[in-house]
């Protein structure tokens, strides 16, 4: 038996009343930002279906119907609905054991019970199952659109909490096996050495201390790095790192010096500038090399840092220099104690005329600023001759000798 929408009106009439107040913001639900709600209809009745499709469309919701309790549960399981509207009274399958269904699969789904016959007992399921409301048929235009939009903002809510959950634990997840990865590299971390050679007197004039890994997972120096920043763990990283270059150097006393790897966030670690840190005991030996020069902005005292790092003993470098812009204002900032040219620029410099210019401007500056300068990453025995022709006597790759441990041999 059809049952009007508000008392006393048919669904046609009460269409029409909807229609008349269509484009009032009062009858529109302010939901044009995100995408049209889409209401489940669940009703045997169809003359009642099909007012609530015209009544519920021209509110911007979007509507699917079923006549029974099978159909409904079929278009639950297809679509993502924001309420499902449900007659307690329909075939195959009660309202309450849609509402049982639902609840099972989805509890975020606001469920709202129509019916034309209020029972104590269907209304004490219905709460003890969470149906957002039990509504008396004839509905009440005014309640039914109130419940709806309720309905939606509660599920868009409960969504988007869910999925900020989900987030949340996937990125504590992807940050726990960050970490463990990070924890292994670190366990199995060893330092590998380069010389660095002075080819006009044939003899090693240092080593730079190499950062490596057993680590089958973190690899490369450069992961480790990485890996390290977004975990926040350069500290740990730049410890380890300095206490494993303290050990050798404490078991080997006669090495020349040794050039230590700095990333820029090691110069914001109180423990780098201890008179009792590990490598402290041996500043007069070590050139700090400073790396990630781009954030240097970061250390915003970086001047009275190096100063107090000065201080302690230790010697500065900078690598990469000719890189840009970033490289030749490290260069004015600290006053490096010595230079590294960009490897890019020793790659086929016997072949490339700029390159040479480029080099050779380098060097001459370095001289004038009795600045020693290093030639890294030299691979051939014709950047080496070019290399020296520029006045680069300072060189170091793997022309010379590969990085390992204890100390490589070069080939002189």
């Amino acid at each position: 038996m059809p049952i009007g929408f508000l008392t006393g009106l048919g669904p046609a009439k009460a269409a029409k009343h909807v229609d008349a107040k269509a484009g009032s913001a009062q009858a529109r639900p302010a939901l044009e930002a995100e995408p049209r709600p889409l209401i489940l209809v669940v009703d045997d009745d169809e003359t009642f279906a099909r007012s609530c499709v015209r009544v519920l469309e021209t509110w911007g919701y979007g509507v699917e119907t079923a006549s029974d309790g099978s159909a409904a549960l079929a278009l639950a399981r297809a679509r993502k609905f924001d309420v499902v509207l449900t007659d307690i009274n329909v075939p195959n399958m009660s309202g309450l054991d849609i509402l049982r269904a639902v609840r099972e699969r989805d509890r975020d789904i606001p469920v709202v019970l129509m019916t034309g016959g209020p029972g104590l007992d269907s209304a004490r399921v219905a709460v003890e199952w969470g149906a957002l409301s039990y509504l008396i048929k004839p509905l009440s235009m005014s309640q039914l659109q109130d419940v709806l939009s309720r309905a939606v903002q509660m599920h868009r809510v409960a969504q988007r909490e869910r999925r900020i959950l989900h987030t949340t634990a996937e990125h504590e997840r992807e940050v726990e096996t960050m970490r463990l990865r990070f924890d292994r590299a670190l366990a199995s971390m060893w330092t590998a050495f380069q010389p660095i050679v002075s080819w006009s007197k044939k003899t090693v004039i240092a080593y730079e201390a190499l950062m490596r890994t057993t680590d089958h997972e973190l690899r490369s120096p450069l992961e480790i790095l990485k890996t390290a920043e977004a975990l926040d763990e350069m500290p740990t990283l730049g410890r380890k790192m300095r206490r494993q270059v303290a050990d050798v150097l404490r078991d080997h006393p006669n090495l020349p010096g040794v050039f230590v790897n700095l990333h820029v966030l090691d110069l914001a670690d109180d423990d780098l500038y201890s008179p009792d840190a590990p490598l402290s005991e041996f500043a007069p030996r070590i050139h700090l090399e400073i790396t990630e020069r781009m954030a240097l902005e970061r250390i915003p005292d970086i001047r009275d840092r190096v100063a107090h790092l000065r201080r302690l003993g230790f010697r500065i470098a900078v690598d990469d220099l000719g890189e840009g812009y970033s490289g030749l204002n490290c260069f004015a900032q600290l006053e490096p104690d010595v230079v590294k040219v960009d490897m890019s620029l020793i790659r086929g410099i016997d072949t490339t005329p700029t390159k040479r210019k480029m080099v050779h401007a380098l060097a001459r500056l370095c001289h004038e600023l009795e600045t020693p300068l290093v030639a890294e990453g030299v691979e051939t025995e014709a950047e080496r001759n070019i290399l020296v022709e520029l006045g680069a006597d300072l060189l170091q790759g793997f022309l010379f000798a590969k990085p390992g441990f204890p100390f490589p041999i070069p080939r002189l």
